[in-house]
């Protein structure tokens, strides 16, 4: 599951209400979280990225630490899964896919200091996948090898696995260093079916010619789905990518997409996992996130699948009677 953070003291990464999400999860059989911190960059063409606690309070390097301590304490697997923002994403209607800086060697000195920074943090920490990057589309387009490069020197310093998280939309197939990765990262938010509320088989077949070009690329090398996830309203199945998406809600349709996210990928050649788009480090907010499966049936789904009941959310922990 990614575990996204709430920039409230108290409430995000390493936070007692971050913990007890951890141990829901775990009822829910999740094994493995990616923690997203971020870097902030002013827009699309400009070079210079700010991290830490100086930017942000809410989330400083050792919150980062409590929450995968925490997360071990579990039994859990941390994946380290650097993100950038940007102002332009919310005013201009863009995504990282349309980061564009004028200076890219300028940029890619800041980046890789920025990652640096993470590796060290996640080396120290005994986090066992950092994601390098994700949806960059312009800037992986890389004939001077810089993806490559950076590889190399985050594995001076980091012990654990790599993977670069690209985007279902042509990047993962076009990203040049995937032999400086040890898993393909995708975030699989492929489109599935036109229909208003398609079915667990129309879902299920509505994968199909996608995991065929899946594996057409990664011939057998291990792929992780770093990111996948549905909006629980109606339609969503046309466009899971579409987060300002409107819709009926429409928790059943989330269900059935989980259920056959996890049968159509089973037994897949070079298939390592998934980590469904998003659980939050506190769920005390009024109506969950359209993407998030909280309390919802996509719960249960996992609980039946992975974890230790099927009735997660009134679920007592064993040995509570």
């Amino acid at each position: 599951m990614n575990l996204a953070h709430l920039h409230r003291r108290g409430l995000g990464y390493g936070s007692s209400a971050c913990g007890a999400q951890l141990e829901r999860l775990v009822l829910a059989g999740v094994n493995a979280v990616a923690l997203t911190p971020f870097a902030y960059q002013g827009d699309l063409e400009g070079h210079e990225l700010k991290w830490g606690e100086s930017l942000d309070d809410s989330l400083t390097d050792a919150d980062l630490v409590a929450c995968i301590k925490q997360a071990h304490a579990l039994g859990i697997q941390v994946c380290l899964k650097p993100h950038i923002w940007s102002r332009s994403f919310w005013s201009g209607g863009k995504s990282r896919q349309d980061l564009a800086p004028k200076n890219v060697a300028a940029w890619h000195a800041a980046y890789g200091a920025y990652i640096l920074h993470l590796a060290k943090l996640a080396e120290e920490n005994q986090v066992a996948l950092l994601c390098m990057g994700l949806e960059y589309l312009q800037l992986a387009k890389d004939p001077q090898g810089y993806w490559k490069t950076l590889a190399a020197k985050v594995r001076q310093v980091y012990s654990g696995k790599l993977t670069y998280a690209a985007n279902w939309w042509r990047e993962y197939q076009e990203f040049s260093a995937w032999d400086s990765m040890d898993l393909i990262g995708i975030n699989a938010y492929f489109p599935l079916s036109e229909e208003e509320d398609p079915s667990e088989e129309q879902l299920l077949a509505g994968w199909q010619p996608h995991i065929q070009e899946i594996l057409a690329v990664t011939q057998g090398r291990p792929f992780l789905l770093t990111e996948l996830g549905l909006r629980a309203c109606k339609g969503a199945a046309a466009k899971p990518w579409d987060h300002g998406l409107k819709g009926a809600r429409d928790d059943a349709l989330q269900a059935r997409y989980y259920q056959a996210v996890l049968r159509a990928f089973e037994g897949q050649p070079g298939y390592q996992g998934l980590l469904f788009w998003k659980w939050f480090t506190d769920d005390e907010r009024g109506e969950p996130d359209p993407y998030s499966p909280t309390g919802r049936e996509a719960e249960q789904v996992l609980a039946r699948h992975w974890g230790r009941g099927a009735e997660v959310g009134v679920l007592e922990k064993e040995g509570d009677g």
